[in-house]
């Protein structure tokens, strides 16, 4: 049954699992996430819906859709899991779809129409207090225009959003890269390092950069990924996604449902013919969000990974592809951070309008700022006591 609100009567809040979402419903999902405030490519329907045709029946994302019922559009969605408890709230709510593959949570906000969905996603979670405590984001990219709007409107209605940080995840900022490119940004000795990889690689056969541009051609450029994912460090710990069956079954259902969008970018990095570095890529709205990248060990010595997402950049910029952003989505300590020299900063989020979780989750997040107080408080007096 839809949830309307008397302050808001055209628009209706949807509560929907992926079996009831329907072709016309996947159309009206795909336009809203080109017209969103922000690009989130998990939480596109290739994404989620790849996702969920390898979950269990009882495990199955909740889909909460906010639909304008007079102009038949969706003006916001998010995707959850209903969970019992976690650390940053021991009481029932929900949580950012969760899995091993989804690298940033939040929501799809319409920038036309984001104050309507604002007040009506507010409106439920204030009606609904006491059956669903709060909504918990995960991985969540705290300086997002609709993250900052939606805790000003929460806290104006009586409720909260708390945003917590957590770390940054390195980025290309496409639209402020000087006219020399990102070489104009490293170091000297960084220039020179990527100089010398790229002549030691040429060595090999003349290099290459291309997309993968024909669907027809997903499928094997899928199994070349696979083919050396598996045969690296990923594949001996049992983290490259031919590892796992059920992870296997959702990146070829991904590729099928790409070949009906410009969603999928699949990159290469070529020597001559050997194939010596590529990248599964996901395009939403202006953004490009790096997903998963495979290089032949061969080819160690010229850092590979490094000279692919060089000439990632590179390309988009030669061809003036319709990216402002590029998202790593990798964490602390990548060996992207010296390379990609844009951050994005990530964190938690709780939105609530109910007291009882408000108060908890306050109580704990004081409790964890004290936790990191004091580590950090242990690692200083270490410090000092070594420098003695």
């Amino acid at each position: 049954m839809p949830f309307r609100s008397q302050s808001n009567p055209d628009s209706e809040l949807l509560i929907l699992t992926p079996e009831m979402c329907s072709a016309d419903f996947q159309r009206e999902w795909k336009q809203l996430e080109q017209e969103s405030l922000s690009g989130n490519a998990f939480l596109s329907p290739e994404f989620v819906l790849s996702l969920a045709e390898v979950r269990s029946a009882h495990n199955q994302p909740i889909i909460l859709a906010c639909r304008n019922r007079r102009e038949k559009r969706l003006i916001g969605l998010g995707v959850f899991d209903q969970v019992k408890a976690t650390k940053a709230l021991p009481l029932p709510h929900w949580i950012s779809f969760e899995c091993p593959h989804s690298f940033r949570g939040g929501l799809l906000v319409a920038e036309n129409s984001r104050t309507e969905f604002y007040q009506l996603l507010i409106d439920f979670l204030t009606k609904k207090q006491d059956e669903l405590l709060g909504i918990e984001f995960r991985n969540l990219r705290l300086k997002s225009q609709w993250a900052q709007e939606l805790r000003d409107y929460a806290a104006e209605n009586g409720g909260s959003f708390r945003l917590l940080p957590e770390s940054e995840s390195p980025a290309v900022d496409l639209k402020l890269l000087p006219e020399e490119g990102m070489p104009a940004l490293w170091s000297t000795s960084r220039r020179k390092s990527i100089r010398k990889n790229q002549n030691r690689l040429s060595k090999h056969g003349s290099i290459q950069f291309r997309l993968v541009e024909k669907p027809s051609e997903y499928d094997t450029a899928l199994n070349h990924f696979l083919r050396l994912e598996e045969a690296s460090w990923k594949g001996n710990l049992g983290t490259a996604l031919q590892s796992d069956r059920k992870d296997l079954a959702f990146i070829r259902q991904l590729i099928q449902h790409a070949k009906k969008s410009d969603y999928l970018v699949i990159s290469q990095l070529l020597a001559g013919e050997d194939l010596v570095a590529t990248a599964l890529n996901f395009s939403s709205g202006k953004e490009l969000f790096a997903f998963k990248i495979a290089w032949d060990e061969r080819f160690e010595k010229c850092s590979p990974g490094t000279l692919h997402e060089v000439a990632l950049v590179d390309h988009i910029i030669d061809r003036k592809l319709p990216y402002d952003r590029i998202d790593s989505c990798s964490s602390a300590g990548s060996y992207l951070e010296k390379l990609w020299l844009d951050r994005v900063a990530i964190g938690s989020g709780m939105l609530s309008m109910s007291i009882l979780a408000r108060g908890t989750g306050k109580v704990i997040s004081q409790l964890q700022s004290l936790k990191r107080w004091a580590t950090n408080l242990t690692q200083t007096s270490s410090i000092v006591t070594e420098d003695s």
